[in-house]
């Protein structure tokens, strides 16, 4: 029996932690979580700013490999400005769009504006990569639910974050890559701590989005399930069965580990403020230092372990908070004018029926 360590801020396994790292590969995976991804972000950007990547393996479903993405770069703060600059906005995320027959969420505008406003650093990824590092994303067939795996090159990078976020259902055509149509990885692949097993990994660190239950069940999907069930959308209630056995058996391999396998999963202590879609800036701030928080913990109590040497942790957290909330500020503007600009909007076209279906898209979609 393999080791599991819960590292989330009040638990004290970490500091109880006096084994070795095994000496073989060391893996990282994130979970996706739409905006919940968040919390990732903050993570991340903690091991960013502390130099901290010892991963010889990386592999991110959805939100997780728009996160590993930011953090294969080396670009600390990105994913966190895509999220609440971009995410938030009503181009991207529209419940009225997708009931009148379009996407409920339009990754084609966001890779698209992204990549003009806020480019990653891909030259620099692809040197990690070159490097003998393993950076996959998840994504699955659409003719058969396969999990597939891809590593990202300078001319498909973008396509295949794409293919690993079309969420089913809110995306509606999939991604179309070399002859197969995907959809969102986290189908079949939500948490691929077992691939990274595969792949040889000894020791995986995961960072979800969800507090630690062996049977957690996102309320979402049991909600969207019924509904499909009922409705002619049979082929999507496949879809979220197949989510839902996925899921419960990568948390139980999590809580289990085989062999020698050793889990150290990141979490966060309660559940997060934000929503899969249609977060609050306030939320998802919250969330984010909460990802940080937990980053810091990780590092401070098994950090060394990792990197046989101490991480030097600079700066204090609450000056860095103060600076992070002025650079923030013009998303929170940004983003408050276009929410206001869709209320109007939506008020004004809308009929009742067209008001009762936004609601229910809207709850659906949240993740709660």
């Amino acid at each position: 029996m393999g080791k599991h360590v819960s590292v989330t801020l009040g638990s004290i396994e970490p500091l109880a932690f006096y084994e070795q790292i095994n000496s073989g590969k060391t893996a990282l995976i994130c979970e996706g979580g739409g905006q919940r991804g968040i919390f990732t972000a903050g993570v991340l950007d903690e091991f960013l700013k502390a130099d901290f990547n010892p991963f010889d393996i990386m592999i991110g479903t959805s939100a997780g490999a728009q996160n590993l993405s930011s953090y294969v770069c080396g670009q600390r703060g990105y994913a966190r400005r895509i999220i609440t600059r971009y995410t938030t906005n009503p181009q991207f995320f529209n419940p009225l769009r997708f009931i009148r027959g379009g996407h409920l969420i339009d990754l084609d505008w966001l890779i698209n504006v992204t990549n003009q406003e806020n480019p990653l650093a891909l030259e620099k990824g692809l040197e990690l990569i070159d490097s003998g590092r393993e950076f996959l994303m998840s994504t699955c067939r659409s003719d058969n639910f396969d999990a597939v795996y891809l590593q990202p090159d300078k001319d498909n990078w973008l396509d295949i974050i794409r293919a690993s976020s079309a969420i089913p259902g809110f995306y509606r055509s999939g991604v179309e890559f070399d002859g197969h149509l995907y959809l969102d990885g986290g189908i079949t692949a939500a948490i691929p701590v077992e691939e990274a097993y595969l792949r040889g990994a000894d020791t995986i660190v995961v960072i979800r989005t969800v507090p630690s239950q062996v049977y957690f069940t996102p309320e979402w999907v049991k909600r969207m399930t019924r509904w499909l069930e009922t409705s002619s959308l049979q082929k999507m209630a496949l879809i979220m069965k197949t989510h839902l056995k996925s899921y419960r058996r990568t948390q139980e391999f999590i809580e289990n580990p085989p062999g020698n396998l050793q889990v150290f999963e990141i979490y966060p202590p309660t559940p997060l403020k934000s929503s899969a879609l249609g977060s609050r800036l306030s939320s998802l701030n919250y969330d984010y230092h909460t990802g940080r928080h937990c980053g810091r913990y990780f590092l401070a109590a098994l950090g060394d372990c990792f990197t046989q040497q101490n991480i030097h942790l600079t700066e204090s957290f609450d000056k860095q908070t103060a600076q992070d909330e002025i650079l923030l500020e013009d998303d929170y503007v940004e983003a408050a004018v276009a929410q206001y600009e869709l209320d109007k909007q939506q008020n004004s076209e809308l009929n009742e029926q067209e008001k009762q279906q936004v609601n229910i898209v809207e709850r659906i979609a949240s993740g709660k």
